[in-house]
């Protein structure tokens, strides 16, 4: 079984990890979308490690598509020897069944650079954010809510909660919106 990462599916294609996968063994590949920085929303990395039975084995490319994090990594190795299974990355070749010190080492090593790249990452966004404020051009995000609809809806006698359904916005953004 594989596991396959991307960040975000503007201008990134899932597909070369797939076939990677695919050509190291994988029958199954399982895909998410999203940030690497933490572990929620991946709800195909659970589904993968939930079927993994004894004997089994997860496979993933580099230790960045499972996790950025030291914490996660190893939190993500160790449900996989829970279940019996083994934890496989093909570049730097890791196997991670809990019986070798090892790679234990390895995945806190690699989880520790995704920590550091993390961090610059982050502080190159912020250094681009700051430049941009400075020329005048970032204005933040766009926004997504128009208050003067929500005021609209709500002087008609909707309550909160039916304005965030007929907006398909959250109720909190409701109530920013009513005391703004």
């Amino acid at each position: 079984m594989g596991y396959a990462r991307i960040s975000t599916d503007v201008g990134q294609d899932i597909t070369s990890q797939k076939a990677m996968l695919e050509k190291l063994g994988a029958i199954v590949v399982f895909t998410d979308v999203g940030n690497g920085s933490k572990l929620t929303g991946r709800d195909q990395l659970d589904a993968a490690i939930r079927l993994l039975e004894p004997g089994d084995e997860l496979l993933a490319l580099h230790p960045d598509r499972l996790a950025r994090d030291t914490g996660d990594l190893l939190t993500i190795g160790k449900r996989v020897i829970e279940r019996g299974a083994v934890l496989r990355i093909h570049d730097p070749a890791i196997r991670f069944d809990g019986t070798d010190m090892m790679s234990e080492i390895m995945l806190t090593l690699f989880g520790m650079v995704g920590s550091i790249e993390k961090h610059f990452i982050r502080a190159r966004q912020q250094r681009g954010i700051e430049a941009a404020k400075a020329r005048g051009v970032y204005q933040g995000r766009p926004a997504t809510i128009d208050p003067a609809r929500v005021r609209e809806l709500h002087a008609q006698g909707l309550g909160p909660t039916a304005i965030a359904k007929t907006m398909g916005i959250g109720r909190a953004s409701v109530y920013r919106a009513l005391a703004a």
